[in-house]
């Protein structure tokens, strides 16, 4: 199981992939991927991944977010951000498989997929009800930082549901993309204005 997990994490960012390093969406992408199956393929493991592509400053922004106090082991921010994100009529739960304005059918495939796993039982894919779409070019100021827009959309209506502006930056040390800020505009009905 350990070499399961060590090989997952070398496939997601941070990373000096080419395939990272090339473009910021590609980071984007696979980091809502992970949240949309934050326990796959161990518990927590998408928030590790949000959090380990996070500058410093994005880092302290998350830590706060759910109230932990400065020098909070990280494990224990990954589970609070895992309560915070997780619980019934969030906002920001659509990223995580919830929140969307189908809560019912959405709860019950994320349930099924994420109530499993952390005892090595075989998990169930969750229903993708969004897509991701980059409707701009990365606006890349060549400076180490770059601006994305990113829209969520509804996998079956097309009906657009948020707008992520991610503002990126590039690790020193490597090149890797990590977030540095994140613009939320919320278009669901239930969410609105958000």
């Amino acid at each position: 199981a350990s070499s399961k997990i060590k090989s997952e994490r070398s496939r997601r960012p941070p990373s000096n992939s080419t395939y990272f390093i090339s473009d910021p969406k590609n980071v984007i992408t696979s980091i809502l991927d992970g949240l949309l199956r934050p326990h796959d393929p161990v518990q927590y493991f998408g928030y590790e991944i949000l959090c380990a592509s996070s500058t410093a400053h994005w880092k302290d922004v998350l830590r706060k977010s759910v109230g932990a106090p400065m020098g909070t082991e990280e494990e224990l921010i990954f589970r609070a951000l895992s309560t915070s994100m997780e619980r019934p009529n969030n906002q920001f739960g659509i990223m995580v498989g919830l929140g969307t304005d189908d809560d019912d059918h959405h709860q019950d495939s994320y349930k099924n997929a994420n109530n499993k796993n952390s005892a090595g039982c075989e998990k169930e894919e969750v229903d993708e009800y969004y897509t991701i779409e980059f409707p701009w070019d990365t606006l890349d100021y060549l400076d180490g930082t770059a601006w994305v827009e990113c829209r969520l959309r509804d996998k079956q209506s097309d009906a657009l549901l948020v707008v992520l502006g991610w503002s990126m930056e590039q690790r020193d040390s490597d090149g890797s993309w990590l977030i540095d800020g994140i613009d939320w505009q919320d278009f669901r009905e239930k969410y609105r204005p958000g």
